[in-house]
C-alpha cells in the first residue's frame, strides 16, 4: 500500500534534548494543549527508563521490571524499555481535522508512513504487522499489535495512543535499527506539506509542562493508581 500522501498540510517538528522521564511525558500533554499545529516531536531519555502504559498495573509488572526509573504514561499500550531507542510523538490539536480520525486508521496512517521512511532510510523489508504476526502480552517489543512495524519476525516501533477532549497524541517508540540523523527530518516531509523546525520549548509549553511534572507525572500516587493533584 502507497503511505507517500502526507497527513497534514503543516506540521511543527520539534527537535526537543534529553530530559527525565516524567518530564517527558509532561511536555507532549503541554504541546497537545497549547499547539495549533500538529506537532512531531523527537526527545531522549537522561537515563533508562521503563514506561507503562495508562491502564496497566504496576503492582503486577513490578517484579518483571528492571530498577530502571519507571512512569505511566497518559497513553495506552504496553511496557517499553527506553533504553537507545528513539522516541518519538504525534500530536494533533482538538481544532484540527485529523484528530477525529479512528484509533486503527490513525495508528495504520502513522505506521504506515513510519514504515515508508524506514525502507528509504535503509531498513528493507520494514512493514506493517497483520493479523497473523499478532503476539499477546505485556511488554510491548515482544507482542507486535496490529499495524505495529515488523522486519521479518522482529517488532521495531510501536506507539500508545490517547484521544479526549484535548486532541489526539500517540507516542512512539523506535528499535533495533539504526535511523541516519536526518531521518526525521525525512519522514517530518513525508506527513506534512510544510514543516516548521524548532529547537526549543516554547516558554509557555515549558511551563506548564513543568507544572504537570509536579502535579502528575512525577507523582507515586500516578506511577500507582494514576491520581494526581490537577483540578
Amino acid at each position: 500500500m502507497d503511505f507517500s500522501a502526507p497527513l497534514f498540510d503543516q506540521l511543527r517538528l520539534h527537535l526537543d534534548g534529553t530530559h527525565a522521564g516524567a518530564l517527558n511525558m509532561a511536555v507532549d500533554q503541554a504541546w497537545l494543549e497549547q499547539s495549533d499545529l500538529p506537532v512531531l516531536r523527537i526527545y531522549t531519555w537522561d537515563q533508562p527508563t521503563v514506561t507503562i502504559g495508562y491502564a496497566q498495573s504496576l503492582a503486577k509488572l513490578q517484579d518483571a521490571l528492571p530498577g530502571w526509573p519507571v512512569v505511566r504514561r497518559w497513553t495506552g499500550g504496553g511496557v517499553v524499555f527506553h533504553e537507545g531507542d528513539y522516541t518519538y510523538s504525534v500530536i494533533v490539536p482538538a481544532s484540527h481535522p485529523w484528530a477525529e480520525t479512528t484509533p486503527l486508521e490513525s495508528y495504520r496512517l502513522i505506521h504506515g508512513s513510519l514504515a515508508a521512511a524506514m525502507v528509504a532510510n535503509g531498513q528493507a523489508g520494514s512493514r506493517l504487522a497483520m493479523p497473523e504476526d499478532l503476539v499477546e502480552g505485556p511488554f510491548c517489543f515482544t507482542a507486535p499489535a496490529l499495524h505495529d512495524v515488523i522486519r521479518g519476525p522482529v517488532k521495531v516501533a510501536g506507539a500508545g495512543q490517547r484521544r479526549g477532549k484535548l486532541g489526539f497524541l500517540h507516542q512512539g517508540s523506535v528499535q533495533q535499527v539504526r535511523l541516519t540523523p536526518d531521518f526525521w527530518e525525512k519522514w517530518a516531509a513525508r506527513l506534512a506539506e510544510k514543516v516548521l523546525i524548532t529547537h526549543t520549548t516554547p516558554p509557555g509549553v515549558l511551563e506548564r509542562a513543568e507544572e504537570l511534572t509536579a502535579k502528575r507525572f512525577s507523582l507515586p500516587q500516578w506511577l500507582a493508581e494514576r491520581d494526581d493533584l490537577l483540578n
